[in-house]
Order: structure tokens, then C-alpha cells, then sequence
């Protein structure tokens, strides 16, 4: 790790711990560069603002959040226990940011899937994974899609209702239940039509 690299990172650690702790509005630039032992020039050689540091605290946990979607998908054989193993990962992941973080309903949509825009590298990163499950499926012949760039947008969109639910805390004990109803939905429409009957 080069040594500006290691820097900015010194710096998003002691950020994501104080952001943690106190909360975005209760954490200041002051409080991040007195415990990262940095010159405050070199936080604002990086960031520009308090915000741009908790952006970039957030895009590296969602990043995290993705490669451990990406490999508990990647342990399943079938594309319906991929797709089960990449929602359910992604719901838990995104329960333990909330709480770790005490998010407002503000921040939350930065670490849910972003489908709308798909030119931002977060959102890139998302639909890969489900891009990659589906196309496998497809390869394997156990589903049948013409698009599976949009395919795997309105999967993401679809399970957005489920993220969200799964962020507020509300209907934690069904959290599972409705995962699976709305796999079967999405799954009797991917099934190549002689099976979906």
C-alpha cells in the first residue's frame, strides 16, 4: 500500500469509528484529524468536507458489503440458492451497517442498490453480482431471460421493499419469510416457460 493510500485509509478508519460513535452530526472534521494524528492539510488534501469523508466511509462499507454479497452467492450451486444467498447476505449486511452506524432514513439510500444510475461504480458493482448469477443460470439452462442487465435491475428494484424494511427494524421476524415469497415470484418468471406452469 503506497504510503497516500495508507494515509486516506488511516483517515476513513478513525472517520468510520467516530461516525460509529457520535453520529455524522456530532462528529467534525477537528475530532477526525485529532484521532487519525494527521495535519488537517492532509485530510483536505483527500476530502473536501465532512460529507465527502462519510461518502467515502459509506461507497468502502458498501464495497465490503458487495464482496461479501459476491461470495456467499459464489459458494451456492444453483441459481435459486444464489440468488437466496445474495438477498439474504445483502439484507443482513445492510442491517448491521444501519446499526453500526444509527443512519438516518436520509443516508439510508446511499447503502441500499442505487438502480437509477447506472454510470455510479457502486451501482456497477451491484448489478455485476446479479448479472453474473443470472447469466449463469442462463449457461446452465435452469432460467431463460433475453436482458439480463435489466433482469437484474428489477430484481435489485424489487427486493429495495425488502432493504428497507430489513434497515427500519420493522417485521425483523418475517424479514426471511418475505424474501422467499418474493424469490418464488421472480423465480416462476425467470423459469423457462415449459417449467413455470
Amino acid at each position: 500500500m503506497s504510503k497516500v493510500s495508507a494515509k486516506r485509509k488511516i483517515i476513513l478508519d478513525v472517520a468510520a469509528g467516530l461516525f460509529a460513535r457520535y453520529g455524522l452530526r456530532k462528529t467534525s472534521v477537528a475530532d477526525i484529524i485529532r484521532d487519525a494524528g494527521v495535519a488537517r492539510a492532509t485530510v483536505y488534501k483527500y476530502f473536501s468536507s465532512k460529507e465527502e469523508i462519510f461518502q467515502a466511509v459509506i461507497d468502502r462499507e458498501i464495497r465490503e458489503m458487495l464482496r461479501r454479497v459476491r461470495e456467499e452467492a459464489e459458494k451456492q450451486s444453483t441459481t435459486r440458492d444464489r440468488l437466496r444467498a445474495a438477498v439474504q447476505t445483502h439484507t443482513a449486511e445492510i442491517q448491521d451497517r444501519v446499526n453500526v452506524h444509527r443512519l438516518t432514513m436520509e443516508i439510508l439510500s446511499d447503502i441500499i442498490p442505487r438502480t437509477g444510475r447506472g454510470t455510479d461504480p457502486v451501482v456497477r458493482e451491484a448489478l455485476n453480482i446479479y448479472e453474473w448469477i443470472l447469466s449463469e443460470g442462463v449457461k446452465a439452462g435452469e432460467i431463460a431471460i433475453g436482458d439480463v442487465e435489466t433482469t437484474a435491475r428489477s430484481i435489485l428494484l424489487a427486493f429495495k421493499g425488502v432493504f428497507v424494511i430489513a434497515m427500519a427494524g420493522h417485521m425483523e421476524d418475517r424479514t426471511t419469510e418475505m424474501i422467499e415469497t418474493l424469490l418464488d415470484l421472480i423465480w416462476n418468471g425467470l423459469r423457462p416457460r415449459e417449467e413455470a406452469a
